[in-house]
């Protein structure tokens, strides 16, 4: 009945009999006879398993497709339980055909040794989550490679289909694609984890390294013309991943970017900081990130896929509002490593300020005096000593016992504590002086740099709720900058991070610092969108402006000259100078004096000849 295309052997009887067994009817065979083709074919393709004492028996047969046999022994052997190594008692393979037949079919057969302990309902249960691709796999070639190509091959054969499918690109794309892509191709192949390639089809793999190389090619380019600028490339793709427990979509995000420093950083957390910074609810998928550092070039490549916390899909907008954000969150989170900073205390400075405070103490109901000094930065630790004076009065607690307490956020180390004089020849003065050490983290900027103002306030914040109100005996003008700088950020109604980040550079930058505790708000706001209209037309390289109260200037470092203040009444000119990837330069010049105006426009260029009034 059966004619075997295996020259070195029969096994006509050993597919007749598993035939039997898949097709117990007898009549099915005496009806096979007079028309074979016709009823075998209706009955394909066949997928049976059976369980016999300790073994599970499974069988295949389908008409003849390349490497079907691997195919399903592959499916079989990774899939039917996961992460465990089944012991295959037998596998054999054939093709064969009728008589009489031009029909080629593939038969196979697998016989698997389970232990007792493991359970058949878990088996039988993978068995029909996976008997729907073997069937895909069974009558398509294309479903059949594809399967392979996401969750069958091994590390090695995953890799030989890498390279066919670069050399492929490198045919099709000859303009683009040279063949030092394959440099590309083996550094990825070398520092990619298998945790990374496992779930990720060559298809994905290949895309990804083109991408990289693509983004590489198209940065250097870029670099010849600016290359003191931050170029940044970007791609998001929706991607399959196949898992053990199924398939799941997340976003893939593949980015690229120079150097401009040579002991810049930027790193897994810097670019999920950077996507939190522009969406909430959103978490990184791990084992997703890989990095191409570039050597010497100072290109790096990053990808990460990410997903959302209630695992809901992206949305255009989303996507859209990703694409538009997240270049310029790139740029922010650029980390510059700084080492960490020490500087020995100066004992004769700490005793007159404990005498200044001890002075400031007049009266019973005087508040306790706070001087804060930054001691240095070590690791991820802030350290500042603190110096306090307060009245003691009965019963008061010591400053170790209030600091002691298990809701503190700080670490409390002692140094000394001494009397420093009387009040009313009654009440004692008690100077303390100690040190506070806490994380930084809280405190980090966009690019990892540390906000010693925040961190301030939060020390005065945690001696208020432990001590009492104190009065910060040198944060008087801090406190005024903060409060201008509300009041400038509430008179722009800026809310979202880009701009509170621009606003504060652009804040911190101004000269004389004075000008940051006692220039009018509407005058900042006017000079600050000044320069966002220069951020936002790079071909603009100076703009001035003019009211009845004061006169704004500003332009890019190089088109303005330097104007010295002390040609200038105390105040009246203020300069600002921020620094975004190039360098900025600014004046705000108070004066209702037409002469003094026509004198100070005369420094600036004759771009500025046209001003509006």
């Amino acid at each position: 009945m059966i004619e075997t295309l295996e020259k070195e052997g029969n096994y006509a009887a050993a597919i007749e009999s598993s035939l039997r067994k898949i097709f117990p009817d007898p009549f099915f065979f005496e009806n096979l006879k007079k028309d074979a083709e016709k009823q075998f074919d209706a009955a394909l393709p066949i997928f049976r398993w059976f369980w016999k004492k300790g073994h599970l028996s499974l069988y295949l047969v389908c008409r003849h497709r390349l490497n079907i046999g691997k195919f399903f022994y592959d499916m079989i052997h990774r899939w039917l339980l996961p992460g465990q190594r089944l012991d295959v008692a037998m596998f054999l393979s054939a093709d064969f055909k009728f008589l009489e037949s031009s029909h080629l079919y593939t038969w196979a057969e697998m016989s698997i040794r389970l232990d007792q302990e493991i359970d058949r309902e878990h088996v039988e249960h993978n068995l029909r989550v996976i008997e729907t691709e073997i069937r895909l796999g069974m009558v398509s070639v294309y479903h059949a490679s594809r399967l392979l190509e996401m969750h069958l091959l091994s590390a090695q054969e995953k890799n030989g289909v890498l390279q066919e499918k670069i050399s492929k690109l490198i045919q099709r794309n000859p303009d683009e694609i040279d063949y030092d892509i394959f440099g590309e191709l083996q550094h990825f192949t070398v520092m990619s984890k298998e945790e990374f390639k496992t779930p990720r089809s060559p298809h994905h793999l290949s895309r990804l390294v083109a991408l990289f190389y693509l983004f590489r090619k198209s940065i250097q380019k870029q670099q010849e013309k600016r290359p003191d600028k931050r170029h940044i490339r970007l791609k998001l793709s929706t991607v399959q991943l196949d898992l053990p427990w199924g398939f799941k979509k997340v976003l893939g995000v593949c980015v690229a970017l120079n150097f401009l420093r040579p002991n810049e950083l930027f790193e897994e957390k810097h670019l999920i900081r950077a996507l939190q910074n522009g969406m909430v609810g959103i978490k990184a998928i791990p084992d997703s990130f890989y990095v191409n550092e570039g050597g010497d070039e100072g290109i790096h490549t990053l990808y990460l896929e990410i997903e959302k916390e209630t695992h809901e899909a992206f949305n255009a907008a989303e996507l859209q509002h990703l694409r538009k954000f997240l270049p310029e969150e790139v740029k922010r989170t650029v980390e510059v490593p700084l080492n960490s900073l020490f500087m020995p205390r100066n004992e004769e400075e700490v005793i007159r300020h404990v005498v200044s405070l001890s002075g400031q103490l007049r009266f019973v109901k005087d508040l306790p005096q706070v001087i804060l000094i930054f001691d240095e930065q070590k690791e991820g630790d802030l350290y500042f000593t603190v110096l306090l004076v307060r009245i003691l009065y009965p019963h008061s607690p010591s400053i170790q016992t209030l600091f002691s307490r298990e809701d503190s956020r700080m670490t409390y180390i002692p140094d000394r504590v001494k009397r420093v004089g009387m009040l009313r020849k009654r009440y004692p003065k008690e100077a303390t002086i100690f040190r506070l050490k806490f994380s930084s983290q809280p405190f980090l900027r966009d690019d990892h740099s540390v906000n010693l103002f925040r961190a301030r306030q939060a020390i005065i914040q945690e001696l208020q709720r432990l001590v009492g109100e104190v009065r910060d005996y040198n944060g008087g003008m801090i406190a005024k900058q903060i409060e201008l700088l509300k009041t400038l950020q509430q008179l722009l109604g800026e809310t979202d991070r880009v701009s509170n980040r621009l606003l504060e550079l652009f804040f911190h930058s101004l000269y004389p610092i004075e000008a940051r505790s006692i220039v009018p708000p509407q005058q900042l706001k006017n000079l600050f969108l000044l320069w966002k209209e220069l951020l936002d037309d790079p071909t603009q390289k100076v703009l001035v402006q003019q009211d009845e109260i004061a006169i704004y200037v500003m332009g890019r470092a190089g088109h303005l000259p330097e104007i010295d203040p002390a040609n200038f009444n105390e105040m009246q000119l203020i300069s600002v100078r921020p620094e975004l990837e190039e360098r900025f330069l600014g004046y705000l010049f108070f004066s209702q004096d037409l002469v003094q105006r026509e004198s100070f426009l005369e420094n600036i260029p004759s771009i500025s000849a046209d001003i509006p009034s």
